[in-house]
């Protein structure tokens, strides 16, 4: 069904909600282009890998989602019975999968709380599934915005007295990241 199909349906409020939904996808997509930068500003050597090895930009990225997902909660139903822990979680159940807290598994990650850009573990959970367009999309901005930073500022480093902040409950992407050319 187009947009403008689901709008006429529902009295216009469809074309409104997706809208809404696709800037509220863009803000968080856009803060989440500081991770891979304070990541790597965190992280001398590793900046210093990406500057010579520009493909590892990608790599940046994944696991600065893994480490620092912007969205750490994220709300589903269950669409049916599922045995799981000794306990079963009733079809229609509200389920609150917590993102952040499963991309931190020290079972799944070795030294989770390390950005590391030749980590081998895979799976992290991050802004949709490996064949969504959107996910691929907001991995491309990343990746060009980081290229272009790094290109035009190599000497770019975190302003002074500048700590990155996460906040919120379900996402936390950082507001702003402050930084400064060398």
């Amino acid at each position: 069904m187009a947009p403008t199909d689901l709008g006429r349906r529902r009295g216009g409020t469809g074309v409104a909600l997706l809208a809404a939904r696709s800037a509220d996808q863009a803000v968080l997509t856009g803060r989440a282009l500081a991770l891979p930068m304070a990541n790597l500003q965190d992280s001398p050597e590793q900046l210093e890998l990406v500057k010579g090895v520009q493909a590892l930009i990608g790599q940046a990225w994944d696991e600065s989602l893994r480490r620092n997902p912007p969205v750490h909660v994220v709300l589903r139903r269950a669409v049916r019975d599922l045995a799981i822990s000794g306990g079963t979680v009733p079809a229609g159940a509200a389920v609150a999968l917590l993102v952040g807290a499963a991309n931190r598994d020290p079972d799944r990650f070795r030294d989770p709380d390390r950005f590391d850009l030749h980590r081998t573990a895979t799976g992290g959970l991050a802004l949709g599934p490996a064949d969504c367009p959107a996910a691929r999309v907001a991995e491309f901005q990343a990746e060009c915005a980081v290229n272009a930073l790094l290109t035009a500022m190599p000497g770019l480093r975190r302003a002074d007295a500048f700590t990155l902040a996460e906040s919120g409950l379900l996402t936390r992407p950082p507001r702003r990241l402050l930084v400064r050319p060398a």
